[in-house]
């Protein structure tokens, strides 16, 4: 069986912005879309245990301090700019003959003639939005925009033999996302780059596709992206939309998407008490930036994702992406009311603090879920 496997990140350009004279403030401005990378692997197996072991190999050369199956780029980075370039780069090298297509897709925008977007269902529903407004709110939309694009770009690619895997995602309906599912079947995981070894090789290769780009001084364009990956095995396509484009991946209504359907299970929920919400966040740890119907204060926001980023170092946390990955599963934060509806049979809930137990106990009384604490999941995977 082959995977097919969508991430996504910002890419940005930025030079001098040159004093107008006419109130506008100076700083910098420049060119911003977000890029997104799907990847075709032949042989799934082979592919996880090779991207495993040769990232073990690179962690303890490179003196990389994760102690975990492997990680994005964003955690790469924290060891320094030249250190994640060289890391990524043997480790893509390392599975590259497996690799049968690296797909890129981006957006162009130009934030004027005309300088807004409009989105909604109907004539009567439609509004403007402006276009680095819209641009902005692609970022959490575009792991699943590019499963699109590959397909649109495959029309007649038997997909029967193809698991599509795509990193979580925050979006309102838009017709891109209808034709995925008309399509395929496709799971979703939360932190997809952390769990799933082929939504990390993506994430890697979305980053290097941006670096290499910018080693070279060359734009973002078709031919750049084939060239910098031309010394590679594997076979690489790129494909952008521009305005005339654009209105498949229009939200068409205020309504989410409602990934749950999808979403890769058994499902590792991790339930600590600072951070077990009663309310809809402003971040999604999963999917990026929800933004658009936030009711959580900006302090509360602040205050939980900072709890967050402190967690991630802890070794509960890194047992945690362990287990799930050896059980090809997704890693999600528990928000109480967003996922107490969806834990089911089969999905784990790791707690930590004496509200999360409870919360996890009473879980139990309506699914075959298992329930452990933090330390009972570290001795469980460090054993």
């Amino acid at each position: 069986m082959k995977v097919a496997a969508f991430d996504a990140k910002p890419f940005e350009r930025s030079s001098p912005a040159r004093s107008s004279g006419s109130g506008e403030r100076g700083g910098r401005r420049g060119f911003r879309t977000q890029l997104g990378a799907g990847i075709v692997v032949s042989n799934k197996e082979e592919f996880k245990d090779r991207f495993t072991t040769k990232f073990a190999e690179l962690r303890d050369e490179f003196k990389i301090m994760e102690r975990v199956p492997f990680c994005p780029s964003s955690r790469l980075l924290k060891y320094g700019l030249p250190k994640a370039i060289s890391f990524s780069d043997q480790l893509v090298s390392s599975v590259q003959d497996l690799i049968e297509n690296l797909h890129c897709f981006y957006v162009i925008l130009p934030p004027t003639d005309p300088d807004t977007v409009r989105v909604g269902v109907t004539k009567n529903e439609q509004g403007e939005i402006p276009t680095w407004l819209f641009m902005r709110n692609l970022g959490p939309m575009f792991s699943y925009m590019t499963a699109h694009d590959y397909l649109y770009k495959n029309s007649g690619l038997d997909v029967s033999n193809i698991e599509f895997h795509i990193d979580a995602f925050v979006s309102k309906q838009t017709r891109s996302w209808e034709k995925v599912v008309s399509r395929v079947n496709p799971k979703i995981f939360w932190r997809g780059d952390e769990c799933n070894p082929f939504i990390a090789c993506a994430d890697i290769m979305a980053f290097l596709t941006d670096v290499k780009l910018y080693g070279n001084y060359l734009l973002l364009s078709r031919e750049n992206i084939i060239n910098v990956w031309e010394d590679y095995q594997f076979k690489t396509t790129v494909h952008y939309v521009d305005r005339g484009g654009i209105s498949i991946h229009v939200w068409r209504s205020d309504r989410s998407i409602d990934v749950w359907p999808y979403a890769a299970k058994p499902t590792v929920f991790l339930a600590i008490d600072s951070l077990t919400q009663d309310n809809k966040t402003e971040k999604n740890d999963e999917g990026g930036d929800a933004g658009l119907n936030s009711v959580t204060s900006d302090k509360q926001s602040t205050t939980k994702s900072s709890a967050s980023k402190v967690f991630v170092e802890s070794p509960v946390y890194a047992a945690a992406v362990q287990y799930a990955f050896k059980q090809s599963a997704s890693l999600k934060f528990f928000n109480r009311y967003e996922d107490s509806a969806h834990v089911s049979d089969r999905d784990v809930f790791v707690y930590i603090g004496p509200e999360s137990e409870r919360v996890g106990r009473m879980l139990q009384h309506a699914s075959r879920v298992t329930i452990m604490s933090g330390l009972e999941l570290r001795d469980k995977v460090e054993k």
